[in-house]
């Protein structure tokens, strides 16, 4: 395993981390405590209150304010884009569960492929100016949808659209590192991922209104308009961010640099592992849900219900995570699967028995899964960006979103399997146990890494 950096403040001077030099880090951003178990700093083994945000005084930052400016209509248009070529697909064209396959995997595909490649790009540029070419190649193909004659060519659309937006995620994720300061981190991300559930909430019905109101082509129109109403939010944010001195061992090594952070800490590695399976977990069952509804008499309405409570769940889980995985990401992290491995299991064994779920306690219960994803989601972006070295941090990022989207491909498939053989419940059980054993085999690990002498 490869020597690992640990970054402090170090007043203006070079510091030494087992035999390495590192340059300095401006105090403030970045900040670890000089302990002696530098392998540790930041994985949430110190004291929570360190890192706890109490407000949203960063917004008074200019940088804060227009990266939100960009992440709202980006998000958004995201999910208007979804529901308009399903519909496209569903009612207008006729295609059945091939063809809506092949749109899953063109969605989602070139965030593992073209992803990591294009983070390089990023990392050896400016996030603001990537994301501002990421949202004009965004509205560029988007606009593509319209020309399109056939299912194939739409596909083929769909595949380069997923190309371009790439490299949005890991810009992103790059410039909040860089502007933020470390104390702020939690917040910062929490709030991000609350607009995003935000968007996933509100995208589809917004979109679903576009369609009664307006032809195909007026929906695509202003879904193309909301890419670029986010490419013009990002030009203040151009220029800013820029990457500053690094180590050379961390400056280069083209899109599998990415890769290498996650070899050299042992910390993130697990977290990686712990979240690429944990998020497989969620999606053996996440497709199924709507069978679980039916089979608890629920229907149609009651399954709506559930998304729309999954997404509430989301936002409030998203600002809650950004208040407490300052200090504590990957504990934070833990918890909350176990959470939601446990209502899992409950709610499996519940169906296995033939019980019928009344509404209120089944939308409860999707509330808190979806607030336990998010609680996962954002340690995991904080405990990234406190370790990982920001000329790399894009391309870490991408690394990490190209390992649990593979994941995440690959889970529908065997839920689906596990669905049909065994019933919908043993899809649900089976989930729910692996994010238990997950949760159980990654706290042993944290205890490992904190007795481990260095």
């Amino acid at each position: 395993m490869a020597q690992k950096a640990c970054r402090v403040a170090s007043g203006g001077r070079l510091v030494r981390s087992r035999g390495m030099k590192i340059p300095h880090v401006r105090p403030g951003r970045f900040h670890f405590r000089a302990t002696a178990d530098c392998a540790i700093a930041g994985s949430g083994l110190s004291s929570p209150g360190r890192y706890m945000s109490g407000s949203y005084a960063f917004l008074r930052d200019g940088a804060q304010r227009w990266l939100l400016a960009v992440s709202l209509p980006a998000d958004l248009a995201d999910w208007v884009d979804y529901v308009a070529i399903l519909s496209l697909l569903v009612f207008m064209w006729g295609e059945g569960p091939m063809a809506l396959a092949g749109f899953a995997v063109c969605l989602a595909l070139p965030y593992a492929l073209v992803g990591p490649l294009l983070a390089s790009w990023v990392d050896r540029g400016n996030p603001g100016g990537a994301m501002l070419l990421a949202n004009l190649g965004r509205a560029a193909t988007t606009a593509m949808v319209l020309a399109a004659p056939n299912t194939e060519v739409l596909l083929g659309v769909v595949f380069l659209r997923s190309c371009v937006d790439s490299a949005f995620a890991p810009a992103r994720q790059a410039m909040i590192q860089r502007v933020t300061e470390d104390r702020d981190l939690g917040a910062v991300n929490g709030l991000h991922h609350g607009l995003n559930q935000t968007a996933k909430v509100a995208g589809p019905a917004f979109g679903g209104v576009l369609l009664t109101m307006l032809p195909f082509s007026g929906v695509i129109a202003i879904n193309a308009c909301l890419s670029l109403l986010a490419a013009l939010a990002c030009l203040p944010l151009v220029g800013r961010g820029r990457n500053g001195a690094e180590a050379p061992e961390v400056a280069g090594g083209g899109f599998l640099a990415g890769f290498a952070v996650f070899q050299r800490d042992r910390l993130l590695m697990v977290a990686l592992l712990f979240a690429a399976g944990a998020f497989f977990s969620f999606f053996l069952y996440d497709s199924q849900l709507g069978l679980v509804a039916e089979l608890f008499g629920l229907g149609q309405g009651g399954f709506a219900m559930s998304v729309a409570a999954s997404g509430g769940g989301g936002i409030a889980g998203a600002l809650l995570a950004g208040r407490l995985s300052g200090g504590q990401p990957l504990r934070l992290m833990v918890l909350a699967a176990s959470i939601s491995g446990l209502a899992t299991i409950g709610v499996a064994l519940w169906a296995l028995n033939g019980w019928a779920m009344p509404l209120a306690p089944f939308l409860l219960i999707l509330a808190a899964m979806g607030g336990a994803t998010a609680m996962m989601t954002v340690p995991f972006r904080v405990l990234m960006q406190r370790r990982v070295p920001s000329a790399v941090m894009a391309r870490a990022s991408a690394a990490s979103e190209a390992v649990i989207t593979a994941t995440m491909l690959a889970a529908p498939v065997l839920g689906g399997a596990i669905a049909a053989s065994w019933g919908v419940a043993a899809a649900l059980l089976s989930g729910g146990i692996l994010i238990v054993l997950l949760a159980a085999g990654t706290a042993a690990s944290l205890t490992a890494l904190r007795t481990r002498p260095t």
